[in-house]
């Protein structure tokens, strides 16, 4: 992708520990402010961040100046959102680019961070769009393997496959029609919307909209043919369409299916870049004896990251710490009990280190 520098971070030493600073005027002697923690709290007040976050800035404060591929893979970073399409694939991007120190993979994943690398210059609609492009082509590959019965491997086709279930005459049809939407060239997002809110309200007459991703009907614009800023609309909207043709009870159970989906892979990670932190190669967290979307109690999920990361060097393990900090928190500010929450040995390298 061509990147169109419209903007520049201003120097390192001017940069308070925990924010980040771009300037949009070269007139301009200073910028934008952006708060990398707003995407774990929402506050920009520095007296509100807890031990964890002080212990990560320190961490950072003793590295002397950082490189311009390490500032920008925070800020990558803080765009990090678990309800993205890339999710969990997102926190693979993050591991390998921590991994070599360079910031190479300037994809869209998430929709927090404020923009800071859009202001920068270093993404642009065509390339966008792409990434709109290759997210859809995932899930339709993982539809029609779950079509033919094939064995998930990948993120999307575990979801695929937990979402829709068994295969069964009824679902069969209207599964078919969701992929054709999907795989035409240029989906509609209007016409993808009136599927799958039909299969909702069909399946389940007393539509109520009580969470993700069926909040999804609510929140696009009304201008047939116009795609929203926020690419999660086309997947909040496949993943609705599956989760109504694949769920018969109520609409509770697939807000319950999709957040479940979330935090066992939150879980998952959270236990891999917590095992690398603290340089253990024991045997990871073990997982709940329902998880559904979580193989072998998350080893393959460690080795890769493990891999990914590769030695640990203390710009490394800053960076691998801020990653653990932001996928444990991230919007968290809803004050809900998750899966997490009950297993503190995935998190335990705070406690060890503050």
């Amino acid at each position: 992708m061509e990147k169109q520098i419209s903007a520049k971070l201003v120097a390192y030493e001017s940069v308070p520990l925990g924010f980040e600073v771009v300037i949009k005027n070269t007139d301009v002697e200073m910028g934008k402010i952006w708060n990398l923690w707003h995407n774990i709290k929402l506050t920009d007040d520095p007296e509100s961040w807890d031990s964890e976050v002080r212990l990560i800035n320190k961490m950072q404060g003793g590295l002397g100046k950082l490189t311009l591929d390490q500032r920008l893979i925070r800020a990558h970073m803080a765009e990090f959102s678990r309800l993205f399409p890339l999710f969990p694939r997102s926190i693979d991007i993050l591991c390998e680019e921590i991994g070599t120190g360079r910031f190479s993979k300037p994809a869209k994943i998430g929709c927090e961070g404020r923009d800071l690398l859009d202001s920068l210059g270093y993404r642009d609609q065509a390339g966008l769009k792409e990434q709109q492009k290759e997210i859809l082509s995932e899930y339709v590959r993982s539809i029609e393997k779950w079509l033919r019965q094939g064995q998930p491997k990948t993120s999307t086709e575990s979801k695929v496959f937990g979402f829709l279930g068994q295969p069964a005459d009824g679902k069969l049809a209207i599964v078919e029609k969701l992929l054709r939407i999907a795989d035409s060239d240029e989906p509609s997002v209007s016409s993808l919307m009136r599927l799958t809110e039909d299969m909702c309200t069909e399946n389940h007459r007393d539509l109520q909209i009580l969470g993700r991703p069926l909040n999804c009907f609510k929140c696009l614009p009304n201008e047939p043919g116009i795609i929203p800023k926020c690419q999660c609309c086309y997947s909040m909207l496949i993943d609705s369409g599956l989760l109504c043709a694949g769920k018969d009870g109520e609409i509770r159970l697939m807000v319950d299916e999709f957040r479940r989906f979330t935090e066992e892979n939150i879980l998952a990670y959270s236990a891999a870049i917590n095992s690398w932190l603290r340089e253990a190669h024991s045997k990871p967290v073990t997982m709940p004896k329902d998880t559904c979307y979580i193989k072998d109690n998350g080893l393959e999920i460690a080795k890769k990251v493990r891999s990914l990361l590769g030695e640990k060097d203390e710009a490394k393990e800053w960076l691998a710490a801020c990653l653990l900090k932001t996928i444990m928190d991230n919007q968290r500010w809803h004050k809900r009990t998750e899966l997490i929450d009950g297993f503190p040995e995935a998190t335990s390298w705070f406690r060890e280190t503050l």
